[in-house]
Parts: structure tokens; C-alpha cells; sequence
């Protein structure tokens, strides 16, 4: 029994991390003390972790990737003149104090560059001690993550059931829009990126009425939260996922033809909900886009500084664009990474997309591998309109899915001898392997 603990304790430490993020990572302000205790606890946990495993080695891809991205954020904290890397002086006026305005180094602002260096090492160390469990104590984060989103959507429903919307305040450091997010299309991101896992967690324990009611459930609250990115990538994740993970399960005829009609009534509300909410890209996402654009041309080749949009980019807005109400991202991890990081962020960007296609194309034929590949495309594919990787209830879940593809696999123990018998061969005592029955 003791022996059965001790060798969970690391699945028990990674999975409670991983549910605590879910449960009190819904913020995307910097600062919130509740990011500062999950990172701290995800630290220790994942540090023990590694201690505990420090022979497993991890794919040496993964681990050149973090080590280049980590030191791509600690090169723009050197020591270096910002005349020589920026010209955007004259954009950004000497009379008007910064905070953090730092001119002796490529970030604008150091202390919110090391925040984010903090939390990316933080990451990184997370997914290597995913990486470090056996496959089959990383499989079982899986109930630990569907946990999460379980918590988060009962307390959307709950939320979504009065009448006016409720906003839960004075509880976290953060007001609760959206289960347990400040953020509804953050919150969608976690609904629908769940949606694959719970198809392979329960077809794997055989428990389709369980999967029928997360996946109504799932749907149903996506329709409810009213983010029509959420409303379209929930529908195209189910869709996906009874295509690809159905393939080979041993599901009948009467359950397909139950979920097409889910799917079919799904996509009635999908056309209503299109209906009503119109989106003007030209005043929206697309101004922030050019915005951003305007600013990446003016600092390449190595960017703001990670963690300083707030400060860059209002120096190249409109005067007909700004408004009471502030833009706090780009809408765009991509364009945003680039405006924060130059032309070694988008280099990183490309060798990222590069290093996942590759693997997607090495284990594509498991059920695991095919839900991770889903989710993180699709978080991918929402970074294009939004920023929910900068949210810790998100990003924990898309780390740990990288380590789902990423991971070695089943291990098969070379020191276990094989069973043999010895066997008399002409006056000759051999060994002669033995055949499981």
C-alpha cells in the first residue's frame, strides 16, 4: 500500500497544481496575488518532481526550445543602450514618466520582463516534470484536469442561471465573470479544449452516458457564455473529435446517431447565436492588429520588451481610438509576441508551429495524442482573436498537453530479465527463453 502511495505522490502533486490553476488562474491582470500562489506551488511541486526522476530524460527537443525561449526573455534585460535597438524615442515623449522606463536595457520595462520570466521558467518546469512521470501517472492528470473544468462549469451555470448576469466579487483578486475567469471567451477556451479529453477518457472507462452528459453539459454552457469564438470552436472540437477518436472504439450504431443529433440541435443555437451577435472587425480586433503592426515596424529587430504592451503600445494608437476604456492586449499573442520580443520571438513562434507539426505526424495514431493535437491547435487557432494563453487557467492545461505529445511513452523495463529454462543440449546446459502464455 505505501508502496502504491509513493509511487502516485508525483500524479498527486502535478494534479493538484494542475486544479488549482483551473480554480484560481482565471485571472489576466499581472500581479494578482492568486498567480503568485500558484506559481509558487507549481515551483515546489514540480521541482520535487524532477529531484525524484532526475535520470528520466525528457525529448531534447523540448528542452533546446525552453532553454532558447528562456534566454531570448533574459537577453532583453542586459545591460545594453536603448538608442542602439529601438527608435521609437521620439514616439515616446521624455516629459511623460513611464514606470519602469528603464533606458539601459532593450526591455522598456525590467521588472515586468522578469514577471514574465518568471512565470514562462515556471511553465517550463511544469512541463518538464510532466515529462519525467511514467506515461501511465501523466494519463492519470486527465481526471484531475476534467476535475477543473467540471468546477468551473458548475459555477458558470450557476452564474448563468439568474437573471441578469452575476459577477462574484471580494472572494479572489479578481472579479468572476465566468466560472471561475474574469474573461467568457477564456473560460469557453477551457470548455471546448476539454471536450477531446473527456472523448477519450470515457470511451477508454466505457462510461458513455457520462460522456453524453459532459458533452450536452459542455455545449449547452458554451451557448450560455455567449463568446461566439467559444460557440464556433466548441462545435468544430466535437465535430473533430467524433470523427477522429471514434474511429477505432467500439461504439454503436444508436450512440453516433445520438451525437449527430446533439450536434445537429447544437447547430441551430451555433446559427442563432451568429445572428445576434455581429462583430466589427474594422473597430475591434483588426485596428489592434494594425495598431500592433505599426509598432513591430518601429522596434524590430528586438521589440519592447516581454510584458510591456500597455506601455508601447499606446504611443501608436489613433487620437479617434482611444476611449475611456484602455486596450490591454492585441487580441493576437502572435503579433503581440513579436511587438514584445522582435524577430527572435517570431523565429521562436515558427520553430514552435515547426517542432509540433513534426510530432503531431510521429503520434498521430493514439487517442492521447489525437486530443492533445486538438486542443492545441485550437488554442492555437484562438491566439489569432484573443490572448487565453496569458491566463494561467489556461496555460497550465495547454502545457500539460504538450507534455501528452511530447512524452516518451509507455517505458518497458530492460531490467526485468526475460522468464527462461535451462535445457540439456547435448551434454550442453542452456538457457532457452520462455514464452508468455
Amino acid at each position: 500500500m505505501k508502496a502504491a502511495v509513493g509511487s502516485n505522490v508525483d500524479k498527486y502533486f502535478l494534479g493538484i497544481t494542475l486544479l488549482v490553476a483551473l480554480v484560481f488562474g482565471g485571472g489576466t491582470t499581472t500581479g494578482l496575488s492568486t498567480d503568485t500562489g500558484i506559481l509558487l506551488l507549481a515551483i515546489f511541486t514540480s521541482t520535487v518532481v524532477c529531484l525524484r526522476h532526475m535520470d528520466r530524460a525528457i525529448d531534447r527537443r523540448v528542452f533546446w526550445f525552453m532553454a532558447a525561449a528562456g534566454l531570448a526573455i533574459l537577453v532583453q534585460l542586459l545591460p545594453i543602450s536603448s538608442g542602439l535597438t529601438r527608435s521609437t524615442q521620439g514616439i515616446l515623449p521624455e516629459t511623460m514618466p513611464l514606470p519602469g522606463l528603464d533606458p539601459l536595457t532593450i526591455s522598456m520595462g525590467v521588472s515586468r520582463s522578469v514577471e514574465v520570466a518568471v512565470w514562462f521558467m515556471t511553465l517550463c518546469l511544469f512541463l518538464t516534470a510532466v515529462l519525467k512521470l511514467r506515461f501511465e501517472q501523466a494519463y492519470g492528470l486527465i481526471p484531475y484536469f476534467l476535475a477543473g473544468v467540471v468546477l468551473n462549469m458548475t459555477a458558470g451555470l450557476i452564474q448563468y442561471s439568474y437573471t441578469g448576469r452575476a459577477i462574484v466579487t471580494d472572494i479572489f483578486s479578481y472579479d468572476l465573470k465566468a466560472g471561475f475567469f474574469i474573461n467568457v471567451n477564456h473560460f469557453s477556451d477551457l470548455v471546448f479544449i476539454s471536450i477531446p479529453f473527456a472523448f477519450v477518457y470515457f470511451i477508454e472507462t466505457n462510461r458513455l452516458i457520462v460522456l453524453t452528459a459532459y458533452i450536452v453539459s459542455a455545449l449547452l454552457i458554451l451557448l450560455a457564455a455567449g463568446s461566439t469564438a467559444g460557440v464556433l470552436i466548441g462545435f468544430a472540437m466535437t465535430v473533430l473529435s467524433v470523427i477522429i477518436l471514434f474511429q477505432r472504439s467500439q461504439i454503436g450504431i444508436l450512440s453516433i446517431l445520438g451525437g449527430s443529433i446533439i450536434l445537429g440541435i447544437y447547430s441551430v443555437g451555433v446559427w442563432a447565436r451568429l445572428q445576434v451577435e455581429q462583430v466589427n472587425l474594422g473597430y475591434g480586433r483588426l485596428e489592434f492588429a494594425n495598431t500592433t503592426l505599426d509598432g513591430i515596424r518601429d522596434n524590430l529587430p528586438f521589440g519592447i520588451g516581454y510584458g510591456n504592451f500597455l506601455t508601447g503600445y499606446p504611443a501608436y494608437e489613433k487620437p479617434e481610438m482611444i476611449f475611456q476604456t484602455y486596450v490591454n492586449h492585441a487580441h493576437n499573442d502572435y503579433l503581440e509576441l513579436v511587438f514584445e520580443g522582435g524577430l527572435i520571438a517570431a523565429l521562436l513562434i515558427v520553430v514552435f508551429i515547426g517542432l509540433f507539426a513534426w510530432r503531431v505526424g510521429q503520434t498521430l495514431r493514439w487517442p492521447l495524442h489525437k486530443a492533445a493535437t486538438l486542443a492545441i491547435l485550437f488554442v492555437l487557432v484562438h491566439s489569432l482573436v484573443d490572448y487565453p494563453l496569458r491566463t494561467l487557467g489556461i496555460a497550465f492545461p495547454f502545457v500539460l498537453f504538450i507534455g501528452f505529445l511530447f512524452h516518451r511513452g509507455p517505458e518497458t523495463p530492460e531490467s526485468a530479465p526475460a522468464a527462461t529454462a535451462q535445457v540439456d543440449l547435448n551434454g550442453d546446459m542452456i538457457l532457452v527463453p520462455l514464452e508468455a502464455p
